[in-house]
């Protein structure tokens, strides 16, 4: 047997496509990628299937639209998670701190923290150095809200609009407060595991991460790991008036689409309205697995009655489609997305302003969008 990185399976799969050959099904890690094989004209369009296998009815209407461009329907989302705030309910209570849902109590809570010789906010970017844009996103998302994100994402605002400058520069006085993994410094050598640790030992008070948190944070907390420790979250807070809280930024992490040179593209769309579109299929392999599922309307009775409440309530609120934003890594084009993360980290140092960093960002945006290699975005939806 023959094992290969996932990269060179993408590779091998990219280069088969563009031969005219391939699987049916192609499975990208999400919109900005299947963008590629659309543009090249190696996707079928899957509207013909919307109606025969009643995807409106199933999906939820922004999974629709994430997948169009050029107004045909390319791909369906493989799974799809966000953003929130992590924490440990005995340190809240033992400070009086409750989940913030405004940017004074989120300050509060972090001033008071560093006061009693608490991390406000565990962070770190030594394990996986993309993950500084988790934090330009809730920054963006939460501050500039989505309504400004989607159109500047369209062409019709500048990445250099104040809402975007003042977001980085309002994060980056938190990391020079040392409130971001304890200091700028430590935050660059902060590993994932170490910040787990020190939210089950009380020595963390928040943490903002991601859905795909659920999975990683278990063995931290409760009797395999010794204590008596235990983990909630709660949604992503204002971060300015006219902003409502509780937006969550959309992280798509999987797209399948169908190859065009496939010889029987009537079973394979079969095969995709099996696997991802079915709510109790989806549900089990979340309670069994931790794997995000895909963007169904799901109920109650969808999820099996093992499903852990904490994620049972993520899923159940970002299946009623409110106040949905977007992340970086998602809809934004893939320089831009590079630079995003790969230039903050200039920024967190003093090395480029937060004005110079979305002037940055503007002029290489303007480019990919000129371009076509902007993923689709679909539209904001209200709280």
């Amino acid at each position: 047997m023959t094992v290969k990185q996932v990269e060179t399976l993408d590779r091998l799969v990219q280069t088969a496509v563009a031969a005219g050959e391939g699987p049916d099904l192609i499975q990208t890690s999400g919109p900005a990628q299947t963008l590629q094989y659309s543009n090249n004209g190696n996707l079928l369009p899957l509207d013909a299937y919307i109606d025969k296998y009643g995807w409106r009815d199933k999906m939820l209407p922004w999974a629709l639209e994430a997948g169009q461009v050029n107004g045909k329907l390319y791909s369906l989302p493989g799974n799809f998670e966000t953003l929130s705030i992590y924490f440990n309910p005995a340190t809240l209570d033992e400070h009086g701190w409750k989940p913030p849902t405004t940017l004074a109590e989120f300050e509060d809570i972090c001033a008071d923290a560093k006061a009693k010789g608490l991390v406000p906010v565990g962070a770190g970017n030594a394990d996986w150095k993309p993950s500084t844009e988790w934090h330009v996103t809730w920054v963006w998302n939460a501050f500039a809200g989505p309504q400004a994100i989607y159109e500047a994402l369209n062409g019709d605002r500048k990445w250099t609009d104040p809402v975007f400058v003042d977001a980085i520069a309002l994060l980056k006085s938190w990391f020079d407060k040392g409130w971001y993994g304890g200091s700028t410094d430590a935050y660059f050598t902060n590993q994932f595991t170490t910040i787990y640790q020190q939210l089950a030992a009380g020595k963390v008070a928040l943490i903002a991460n991601g859905s795909w948190t659920f999975t990683e944070i278990t063995p931290f907390f409760g009797d395999k790991a010794g204590n008596d420790a235990t983990w909630d979250w709660a949604p992503l807070p204002s971060l300015r008036e006219g902003v409502a809280a509780g937006v969550q930024p959309l992280s798509i992490g999987a797209a399948t689409s169908l190859n065009k040179a496939s010889k029987h593209p009537d079973q394979a769309a079969a095969v995709l309205d099996f696997f991802l579109t079915n709510p109790k299929r989806q549900l089990a392999c979340l309670a069994n697995t931790g794997l995000a599922p895909t963007a169904l309307h799901f109920s109650d009775s969808d999820f099996p009655a093992d499903t852990d409440p904490r994620i049972k309530r993520q899923y159940t609120q970002l299946s009623a489609g409110k106040n949905i934003g977007y992340t970086t890594w998602t809809f934004w084009p893939s320089k831009s997305d590079t630079y995003i993360y790969e230039e903050m980290e200039k920024v967190l140092v003093g090395k480029v302003s937060p004005k110079d960093y979305c002037a940055g960002l503007d002029t290489l945006f303007a480019e990919e969008l000129a371009a076509g290699s902007r993923p689709p975005v679909p539209s904001p939806s209200g709280p």
